[in-house]
């Protein structure tokens, strides 16, 4: 799985609840998880706190832009490392991406989870061009009956691939913050996502 980050520059996209699904997913799939907080609002090391171990996901917060140097050692233990990145456009942002094999950028079906995207996958872009190994991947997130077609449009001219499974908007999500597990239909969904993504659209 190596280090994969769940990142977006604007907020309540997500990015930490599906952070922390992935990572119980992982750790329930028998592999060594670590869980980065990079977030400053807390919420992946405030669940880890309380059911981190329940789960077998061990965490660490980490607030600096100093990722290279962090996740350089952190590979030779933990077979799989999930970051959750701040919700801004950062030096700790670029920091994560630069030492990330797979960045998932979750947007909410709405035109304003779109217009935060521009500068981001600039950034995203930059990077691959000066030739970092960076495979990103955009999924619609939290979704309930909304028209995904119209929005998948307008994130194609981001030129960052989309992933076809929309997230559903699941009150299970909201138990995993209670110590509840995941059920199997979206285990499976969140496995998918991390680990074999489909062909994007």
């Amino acid at each position: 799985m190596g280090v994969t980050a769940f990142l977006h520059q604007k907020g309540g996209t997500g990015k930490s609840t599906l952070a922390v699904a992935a990572a119980v997913v992982r750790a329930a799939d028998g592999q060594p998880v670590m869980l980065v907080d990079a977030d400053p609002q807390g919420t992946a090391s405030e669940w880890a706190q309380r059911f981190g171990r329940r789960f077998g996901v061990e965490y660490l917060n980490h607030f600096h832009p100093t990722f290279p140097g962090l996740i350089g050692p952190l590979r030779k233990q933990w077979p799989a490392i999930i970051i959750d990145g701040p919700p801004s456009l950062s030096e700790v942002t670029e920091s994560i991406l630069r030492s990330s094999d797979r960045v998932i950028i979750p947007i909410r079906p709405s035109m304003p989870d779109l217009w935060a995207l521009p500068w981001f996958a600039a950034v995203v872009r930059k990077l691959q061009r000066e030739g970092r190994s960076l495979d990103a991947l955009l999924v619609f997130n939290m979704v309930v009956d909304e028209p995904l077609e119209p929005l998948r449009e307008e994130a194609r001219k981001r030129s960052i691939p989309i992933w076809e499974e929309p997230i559903p908007s699941d009150p299970a999500f909201g138990n995993l913050f209670a110590g509840e597990p995941l059920p199997e239909s979206l285990s499976q969904l969140l496995s998918r996502l991390v680990d074999e993504p489909p062909s994007a659209a």
